[in-house]
């Protein structure tokens, strides 16, 4: 149901375009621009109260598949950040570059409200068909946003908050959006300030691990201006390729450190430090200090070895577990494959149960036990 009466909200609307409204909020220009577009090149009505479109199940497997690269990158983002936001009554959802929703994280007895609200795997959020909403908004300005209850375009949407937030490839284009949803909430803009944070440093997180997966073959510059945090949360990465040239950077990177716009660079011409000390295997296993070239500023960094082909991944033999015969799976991967057999364990073997236990979709629970090759012991 709306939130407010439709001929209120279309009210709201054109006051809001019109600059009548008493505390807009700091996105006032935001919302105005895509208010106008909303109408006037869209032609969508405010008074609207039914839900977004929602894909074919087969048409949302065919874009998960395209996506596979980029929802691999998000590791347990989705169910941490959902961990933390829950007990306010959140959702959390991943929507690709063009608006759909490909993957989320959600209580399972909440599921069917959040569904019917059109917070669900395949709903499609584009401004053009949903006019002003959280990850339109994103997608168009490639900034964080939240769209409070009433800022929504459409009446069918009053009811929500939606913080959300862009994620960027190594070169800087926008691969999809994180956002955080709610199906009531308090009133007060500022009620939502912490969840906005929470969702920005997380989709931080998953546009690293985009970075990381992307740049595998690459020695890796895991670096932070506070040696203390090097080990726990780098917030620099720099990814320099076997002729010792940088040839990425991240987001943090390409804003502290000067000169990485246009790349590949030496590393020499970046960091006062030769490459050939970065690629040396005994480099990763202590903690570099390093100076910025003509800056005199000091980072703290270790050094990750390019990650090893994977071997091709067979089935798994009746005579091992669905853990133990897991060869080349890096730390991250082994320890959510431990995660997920123990969940289906518990679950004995029933997908659907144990994926609510994990707090990820069927579909995500599917994907990953295909990537990371875990097979039922009874079909062994």
């Amino acid at each position: 149901m709306p939130y407010v009466r439709q001929t209120s909200h279309l009210d709201r609307v054109r006051d809001l375009i019109a600059g009548r409204v008493v505390n807009p909020g700091q996105d006032l220009a935001r919302l105005a621009s895509s208010y106008r577009r909303s109408l006037d090149d869209y032609r969508l009505d405010p008074a609207s109260t039914t839900g977004p479109r929602i894909l074919t199940g087969g048409e949302l497997r065919a874009i998960q598949q395209s996506e596979e690269n980029f929802l691999r990158s998000t590791g347990q983002c989705l169910p941490r950040l959902h961990a933390m936001v829950r007990e306010a009554g959140y959702c959390v959802i991943l929507a690709n570059a063009h608006g759909v929703t490909i993957d989320y994280a959600v209580d399972q007895d909440q599921r069917k409200h959040f569904k019917k609200a059109g917070l669900y795997p395949g709903s499609c959020w584009s401004e053009n068909e949903e006019g002003t909403c959280g990850i339109a908004s994103v997608l168009l300005d490639r900034e964080a946003i939240t769209v409070h209850k009433t800022d929504h375009f459409r009446a069918a949407f009053t009811g929500l908050t939606c913080s959300a937030a862009p994620i960027f490839t190594p070169h800087g284009e926008l691969i999809g959006v994180l956002d955080a949803s709610a199906l009531s909430s308090p009133d007060a803009r500022d009620s939502q300030r912490l969840v906005y944070q929470l969702v920005r440093q997380s989709a931080t997180v998953i546009e690293d691990g985009f970075f990381l997966q992307s740049y595998g073959h690459c020695c890796i510059l895991l670096a932070h201006r506070n040696r203390h945090f090097v080990e726990v949360q780098p917030e620099m990465l720099l990814a320099i390729d076997e002729h010792g040239d940088i040839v990425a950077a991240n987001r943090c990177a390409r804003q502290v450190i000067a000169g990485l716009d246009a790349l590949p660079r030496p590393v020499g011409e970046v960091l006062e430090v030769r490459a050939e000390r970065l690629v040396d295997a005994r480099a990763g296993h202590q903690l570099l200090s390093l100076r910025l070239a003509g800056a005199g500023t000091w980072l703290h960094a270790r050094v990750r070895a390019p990650a090893r082909h994977a071997k091709p991944r067979g089935r798994i033999t009746s005579t091992a577990s669905p853990v133990d015969n897991a060869p080349d799976y890096n730390a991250q991967e082994q320890a959510e494959r431990t995660r997920i057999v123990q969940a289906m364990t518990q679950a004995k073997w029933r997908p659907l149960t144990a994926a609510a236990m994990l707090g990820v979709s069927r579909a995500t629970l599917y994907r990953r036990l295909k990537q990371l090759n875990i097979v039922a012991p009874h079909r062994q």
